[in-house]
């Protein structure tokens, strides 16, 4: 505040100036008091808007917590469902894969048998074949008659 100079009269200082000064001071001063005042209460207003605020923060925060908590462990039992699933299903493709292999191998046995039964019977055809070509050999074909005969014969009946 500036500093007031007042005159100074015959018993000290003129009292109007004083007065008006003092007049003017407690206008201010209670201007002031209003402002204080009124900053008390929005300061007030303030800090109940601040104390609502963190307390949504909080139920904020609590349910984030909650919501990552639970997101974590659909996370983990997703991660663990896909790896039961993929387990199983290497476990089901082992099983085809050795179900094939004993289907193959049961068809490459039947193959290596059939081929065993064909050299057996191929075998045992030329054995035939070489029986039957001895005796087709060993067969005779008796002399065949005049035909002319035959057919004097048949004229007489």
């Amino acid at each position: 505040m500036d500093e007031k100079r007042f005159d100074t009269m015959k018993n000290g200082y003129n009292r109007f100036q004083v007065d008006d000064c003092l007049m003017k001071l407690h206008d201010e001063i209670a201007m002031l008091t209003h402002k204080v005042e009124l900053y008390r209460m929005r300061s007030e207003d303030v800090e109940e808007q601040l104390k609502d605020i963190k307390q949504k923060y909080e139920f904020v925060v609590t349910g984030l917590a909650a919501k990552e908590k639970a997101a974590e462990d659909m996370s983990r039992l997703a991660m663990r469902e896909a790896n039961t699933i993929v387990n199983t299903a290497q476990q089901n493709a082992d099983v085809i894969v050795k179900e094939a292999l004993m289907t193959a191998r049961s068809i490459l046995l039947d193959i290596a048998g059939l081929g065993k039964e064909a050299a057996q019977l191929k075998g045992s055809m030329k054995e035939q074949l070489d029986v039957l070509e001895k005796a087709l050999n060993a067969f005779e074909v008796p002399p065949i008659p005049d035909m002319e005969l035959l057919n004097s014969t048949e004229e007489k009946r």
